[in-house]
C-alpha cells in the first residue's frame, strides 16, 4: 500500500495509509502510482485526482491546481498551491469566477495581467468539468 498525503499551505486535505492507487496529473501528464513505485519527483499540473483505497468500493476523487509530487518508498506527498475535494466545489461560484475572467478577456484592461486571467479561466474550466463529471455518477 502507498501512504499518500496531500497538502496546502492551509491544510492537509487527505492523508491515507491503504492507498492501492493515485493518478494524478503532471505537467507532463497524467501518472499513475501503485505500490513500489521508482522515486519520483515531478511538478504538478491542473486537474483531477483519482485515489483507489483498499476497501472502498470508489475513488476518492480531488481537484489538484500546481505544487510538486514526491514518490519514494511507497510514501506519495503531493505539495499542492491549491487542492480541493471534489465535493468542495460549487459550480455557481465556479461559473462566476468563469464569467469574470472570461469578462476580463473581452475587456482587456492595461491595469491586468492577462496571463493570470487565462490561467484563472483554465482553471475554473477545469474545476466545473470536474464537478459536472461527478453530477453524472
Amino acid at each position: 500500500m502507498l501512504h499518500t498525503t496531500i497538502t496546502t499551505v492551509e491544510r492537509t486535505v487527505f492523508d491515507n495509509e491503504n492507498v492501492k492507487q493515485i493518478s494524478i496529473p503532471t505537467a507532463e501528464g497524467v501518472v499513475t502510482i501503485l505500490p513500489n513505485h521508482v522515486p519520483l519527483m515531478a511538478p504538478l499540473g491542473m486537474g483531477e485526482v483519482l485515489i483507489v483505497i483498499k476497501g472502498e468500493e470508489k475513488p476518492y476523487v480531488l481537484f489538484v491546481d500546481g505544487g510538486i509530487l514526491q514518490v519514494v518508498d511507497n510514501r506519495v506527498e503531493i505539495l499542492a498551491n491549491l487542492a480541493e475535494h471534489a465535493n468542495e466545489l460549487d459550480e455557481a461560484k465556479i461559473e462566476e469566477a468563469k464569467r469574470s475572467a472570461e469578462k476580463l478577456l473581452e475587456e482587456n484592461p492595461l491595469d491586468v495581467d492577462m496571463a493570470q486571467v487565462e490561467a484563472s479561466l483554465q482553471r475554473e474550466l477545469s474545476r466545473l468539468n470536474l464537478v459536472r463529471k461527478m453530477q453524472q455518477k
